[in-house]
C-alpha cells in the first residue's frame, strides 16, 4: 500500500471524525446510527476510490484505526474525558466497528463475484438498506421541514441531561450556592453558552486575547472582560449578576426564573429556559 496510502487512511479517519462530531452534536444521534453512518462513509469512499481507480481499497477498513485514535486524543484533551471508561463503552463500539469494517471490506467491497449470492447483488442490498436508513433518519430528525431559527434548544433531553451531569460535576462546588432554582439557573445558562461556544472555540478565544488583549467574551459563562479569565471566573461574575436579578432590592420577592432569563439571556431567554425546566425536573 505504500506510505502515501497510509497518510490517506489518517487523514480519512479525522474527514469521518470530523462528519460523525457533526451529526452528533447537531441532530444528538444515537450510537446505533453513529455506527451505521461509519459503516455508510466506508462504502461511499470506496466507491470514490473505484471510480477514480486508485487501489487503496484492499484493506480500507483500517481507516476505523485512525478514527478510534483522533476520537482518543479529543476526549483526552480537548473535552478532558476518560475514553476508555467502562460504562462509556467505547473499546466495545470500536471493537464490533472494525469487525464490521472488516466484514464489509471482505465482502461488498473487495469481492465483486460470490456464489448464491454475487457482490454486486449484496450491494445492492448494502445500499438499499443505507438509502432506506438515510431517509428514515432525515424523517425523525425533520431535515426536511422548514424549522424556524429560533425553534427549540438544537440539544435533545438526552444531550441537555448529559451536559448537565458533567457540568455538575466539573463545578459542583462553584455553583453549590443553598437554592436550587440560583444553581440551576447558572447550570441552565452554563448549558446554553458552553453549546454554544465549546472548549475547543473558547481555547481559540484564549489564545486570540493574548495575542491582541481587545475586550470579548470569554470563559465558559461568556463573559465580556477586557482582562484575562478562566471559567470558574467567569462563573462567578455571572453569579453575581444572576444573583442580583434573581433576589432583587432587599425585602422585595425573589424574581422568578422567567424574569430573570429575560433579563440575562434577552432573546435567548426562551432557549434557555427550556434548558432550565429540564434540569429542573432531573
Amino acid at each position: 500500500m505504500g506510505l502515501l496510502g497510509w497518510i490517506l487512511y489518517i487523514l480519512l479517519g479525522f474527514f469521518y471524525f470530523i462528519i460523525l462530531q457533526f451529526l452528533e452534536v447537531k441532530y444528538s444521534i444515537s450510537r446505533l446510527e453513529k455506527f451505521v453512518f461509519s459503516i455508510l462513509l466506508l462504502m461511499i469512499t470506496s466507491g470514490i476510490f473505484y471510480q477514480w481507480a486508485l487501489n487503496y481499497t484492499d484493506n480500507i477498513f483500517l481507516v476505523f484505526v485512525f478514527l478510534m485514535i483522533v476520537d482518543v486524543i479529543y476526549n483526552s484533551y480537548f473535552v478532558e474525558r476518560d475514553f476508555f471508561d467502562r460504562d462509556e463503552g467505547n473499546v466495545l463500539y470500536y471493537i464490533c466497528l472494525f469487525l464490521a469494517g472488516f466484514f464489509v471490506n471482505q465482502y461488498f467491497i473487495n469481492q465483486v463475484n460470490r456464489v448464491f449470492l454475487t457482490g454486486e447483488d449484496l450491494r445492492l442490498i448494502l445500499w438499499s438498506f443505507m438509502i432506506l436508513f438515510c431517509y428514515r433518519f432525515c424523517k425523525k430528525q425533520d431535515i426536511f421541514a422548514r424549522i424556524p431559527k429560533t425553534s427549540g434548544t438544537g440539544m435533545s433531553r438526552e444531550m441537555i441531561l448529559t451536559n448537565y451531569t458533567k457540568l455538575k460535576y466539573q463545578y459542583y462546588d462553584t455553583c453549590d450556592y443553598g437554592d436550587k432554582t440560583l444553581s440551576n439557573l447558572v447550570y441552565a445558562i452554563m448549558i446554553f453558552e458552553n453549546h454554544r461556544r465549546s472548549k475547543i472555540l473558547r481555547d481559540y478565544d484564549y489564545f486570540v486575547f493574548r495575542l491582541k488583549g481587545d475586550k470579548r467574551k470569554l470563559g465558559i459563562m461568556q463573559i465580556e472582560s477586557d482582562k484575562f479569565i478562566s471559567d470558574v471566573d467567569s462563573i462567578e461574575l455571572a453569579f453575581k449578576k444572576i444573583d442580583g436579578l434573581y433576589r432583587g432590592k432587599r425585602g422585595s420577592k425573589k424574581s422568578t426564573p422567567e424574569e430573570v432569563l429575560k433579563k440575562y439571556c434577552g432573546e435567548d431567554a426562551s432557549t434557555v429556559l427550556t434548558i432550565f425546566d429540564t434540569i429542573k425536573k432531573f
